[in-house]
Order: structure tokens, then sequence, then C-alpha cells
């Protein structure tokens, strides 16, 4: 239940389940001694229905909404607030401000679209019922903690989203040539969120930020082209550095004794030649988030080398407490012209599957090298992936934030696991995303960690080589999961290697 004041006005959002039917219900109450209750929306599934001065007459009328009951009551409140108050008995509205109505409000619709949440509630059987990958390449006797899917349940916003369009068969072409208002719905995202100001005409709707580093090599740079990669490094940039017959250039993180770090001098020397800077940050798979003064450092080599920048900010949503994404455009005019920024909701809200994505382009004209490559040759728009996005970002932070606290005890304990039972793996806590890296190269393990535990403990992870040179003998571990499956896999871990 989530209670806010606002003037005379006590607002309170309950999610409740009665007789089979239910929803979430919003009583407004006067804060005067009588505490009588005003107003009371009841956004049922089956039975939404509002009732007007519940404290006395109680006039109960049905909910005139075609399908959103929330987004009907919300605009009712918006357009009338006053005016309702007034028939519920309410003598005056104490003169609330427009300003602290509109916030109170917002928060309000964000409450009620999220109920709330069991994180633990996961049961291993219905997660191997799921058919993405993550839980059907490898047998169902191993714990899946590999590929960065979540196993939480998606955000209600979103199902809700995905649900109406099934029901209303809107499953036809999007509209063309402007698909979606996503980008200036990002746009007010990445203002509020991250002090970025955005031209949603700069913006397109790519089919995923995989799809967008492709292509962004393949307008920015030509076969041979040094491209500039920091490892160990999410394996789809090697790939793509390689597929497009571009020219890796590694410039290895160092691993010092808190976080990995950058080693500027090698980065410049390994930008000699170079087309491209293909950034990932928050950084895939230490969990790094580069701080401002090391990404201006970053930024005078793009500009030193007139390197185009393509930056991978996907997680930039999963940052936890103490550290602040900053988006590689923010740091100044000329920094920005040369940046691509890809970005999406499928990671921070466990939809990739539906694949939508964002490319943000710094300059008209870095966007009309991405454009000379066809449309089609660009792929198509997903309507479910353009829904679930919307809802996601418009609706859908409640959830979010209650994942992250989530995700934050599940780091601490990783971290404390590892310190206490798997001796000789380092480990370094992510700053952000909800992934592990762990060093096992003191365990001189012959067949290498990925295979050792896949066999003895039955955990299949993420195999540290595929993430360059560097990422010999490491294993990336997703903790997107229940603390009992967490719990089970570490312990499984621990007892894999006692028995050594």
């Amino acid at each position: 239940m989530t209670e806010l004041a606002i003037g005379p006005l006590r607002l309170v959002v309950e999610h409740r389940a009665l007789d089979g039917d239910g929803g979430p219900t919003l009583r407004v109450y006067e804060t005067a001694a009588e505490a009588r209750e005003l107003l009371r929306f009841d956004c049922f599934e089956r039975t939404p229905h509002w009732h007007l001065a519940p404290w006395g007459p109680d006039r109960v009328t049905r909910l005139d909404a075609d399908d959103d009951n929330v987004a009907w009551t919300l605009e009712q409140l918006r357009g009338d607030l006053a005016g309702l108050l007034r028939r519920a008995g309410l003598e005056s509205d104490g003169g609330i401000e427009a300003a602290a109505a509109s916030d109170a409000l917002r928060r309000v619709e964000l409450d009620m679209r999220n109920p709330p949440l069991d994180l633990d509630a996961l049961p291993l059987d219905r997660l191997r019922r799921r058919r993405g990958e993550k839980w059907t390449r490898y047998p169902a006797d191993t714990i899946a903690a590999w590929v960065a899917d979540m196993d939480f349940p998606v955000a209600a916003p979103i199902e809700r989203a995905l649900r109406s369009a099934l029901e209303f068969g809107d499953l036809g072409y999007p509209q063309n040539p402007r698909p979606t208002d996503l980008p200036a719905l990002f746009a007010e995202r990445a203002a509020a969120c991250f002090d970025w100001e955005i031209d949603p005409r700069r913006v397109e709707v790519l089919t995923d930020v995989v799809q967008g580093i492709f292509l962004g090599l393949l307008g920015y740079a030509e076969e041979g082209d040094g491209v500039v990669i920091q490892t160990p490094i999410y394996p789809p940039f090697i790939g793509a550095i390689q597929q497009t017959q571009r020219r890796v250039a590694a410039s290895p993180l160092v691993c010092g004794e808190e976080r990995y770090e950058i080693d500027f001098d090698h980065l410049r020397a390994s930008a000699a030649g170079a087309r491209v800077l293909l950034l990932c940050q928050p950084h895939n798979p230490t969990g790094r988030v580069f701080d401002r003064v090391e990404l201006e450092q970053l930024a005078e080599i793009a500009l030193e080398r007139n390197l185009v920048v393509i930056s991978d900010e996907i997680h930039a949503d999963l940052v936890f407490s103490g550290r602040a994404h900053v988006p590689f455009a923010t740091l100044g005019p000329e920094v920005e012209a040369r940046t691509l920024t890809l970005t999406s909701a499928s990671k921070a809200f466990n939809i990739a599957g539906l694949r939508c994505a964002l490319g943000v382009f710094g300059s008209a004209d870095l966007k009309s090298r991405f454009l000379r490559l066809p449309r089609h040759v660009r792929g198509g728009i997903n309507t479910f992936g353009l829904a679930a996005s919307e809802a996601a970002w418009r609706y859908s932070q409640p959830w979010l934030d209650r994942v992250m606290a989530y995700l934050d005890e599940n780091r601490q304990l990783v971290a404390r696991f590892v310190r206490e039972r798997l001796p000789g793996v380092r480990h370094q806590p992510p700053e952000a995303t909800y992934l592990a890296w762990l060093d096992c190269r003191a365990l001189d393990l012959p067949e290498g960690p990925f295979a050792f535990f896949l066999e003895n403990a039955r955990v299949a992870l993420s195999d540290g080589s595929a993430f360059g040179e560097p990422g010999e003998g490491c294993v990336r571990l997703n903790f997107a999961t229940s603390r009992a499956i967490l719990t089970e896999m570490l312990e499984r871990m621990a007892k894999a290697l006692d028995a050594r």
C-alpha cells in the first residue's frame, strides 16, 4: 500500500483481490478530523467502478473505460479534481497547487500500474518451461547463469501492453516513416535520468543494439580499418569487427586492486590507424561504470585520433548506488558530433526477445552515413517491441527500482560468498549490470572454469575466453535470479571445488 499527502488530501493506493476479481484501488481521503473517504476508484479486471462520497451517499458508477481503467481514472482526476472533491462533500480543496497535484497523480499512476513483486517466487521447473536460449541450451539438471536475461517476471505495465495488443489483434505493420513516439519518450527519459538533451529527430529505431554495432561499423569504417575495444568485452563486439572485415585493435583493461582500470597510453597507441572506438559503458563483463574523468580522457583520444565513437549504453539503467552513468555524448559538442549512442529498454526491463533498440546520433552527418544502407537491410520494426519499450520507459520505473534493490542484495551475496567459500577466485563487485566477473586463473583448472563448473557443478556460466584473450581463465555469472536459485548455484560451485 502506498500513501501520500497533498494539501488537504491523503491518497492511498492498494492492490486488491476480491472474490476472483481485483486490481488497483485509489482512495482519496480528506485529512481533516473526520478523515472521510471522498473518492474511491476500483480499477478491477472485470468489474471496474468508482465511488463518489463513500463516507455517506456512496454513489457507485461503472468506469467508462474501453481498455485502460487506470488511464481513465487519472484522466478524470487531472481534468476536474476540484469538481469531484466538491461533489464528494469537500467544501474547499485548500488551493492545491497544479504542479503538486500533477506530481502526486503521476506517482499515484505509477503505483497503480505496478503491483507488489515477489522476486523470490521463481520455481526452477517454471523457468525451464521458457523457450528462450537461456534455459534451453543446457540439460534440465543445469542451472542457467550465462546469457544476460533476468529470470524475474516482466513488469506489469509491459505485460498489459502486450496483452492489449493481442486482445485487439494489433499485430499489423507499424506506422511509417515515423513508427512510434519512442524517440521523444527516450529523450524525456534521458533528460530526467542523465541530464542529457537529445533531439528526437536524431534518434532511429533499430532491431537491437548488436545490429546497431554492425551497421555502425559498416557505415563508419572500411575493411581493414582498426576498431578499438577494451577487452575483456561482450563477445558480439569482437564478432562484429571480424565479420565486417575490420581489424580488432584491443586495449585490455587492467585489473586493479578494487576495479578494472583503463590503460590510456596503451589505448592511445592502439588507436593509431583506427577509425572507430567501440565503447561499452557501463562495461560488460567487468561491471565498471567509467567516471567523467575517465570518459573525458577517452574523448580526448577520440578527438586526437579522429575516431567515431559507437557507445553501447544498454546497461545505463542498471547502475548501483554510489555510481552514476555519464552518457559519452554529453562530454561536449565536438564529442557529441562523433558519437552514436546505442541503447534499449531490453536489458533493464528484461524484454530482449522483443527486439527493439534506439540509435542516438550526435550529428546529422553520422545519421546520414548510417542510413545509407537500405531500410530493409537495417531490419524491420517489431510491433510488440515498440509497445513494450514504451510501457517500460513510461510506466515501469517502480518495477525497476524494486528489481535494482533486489539485485544489489544479490550482488553483495555473490561478493560475500566468493570471499568466504570460493578461495582462489578473484572477484570485484560490479558497479553496474547483474553480471559477476570471476577470475579463476589461480585455481589452475586444466579444462578451464567454464567446463569445470558445467561438468562438476551443473552450473552454466559464460566462458570468459569468448570475451577476448584477457578473459581466459574467467567466467561470467548472471545473478539476476531468486536468492534461492543463486544460493543453490553458488553452493554447487563451492562443493565442486571442494571435491577436487
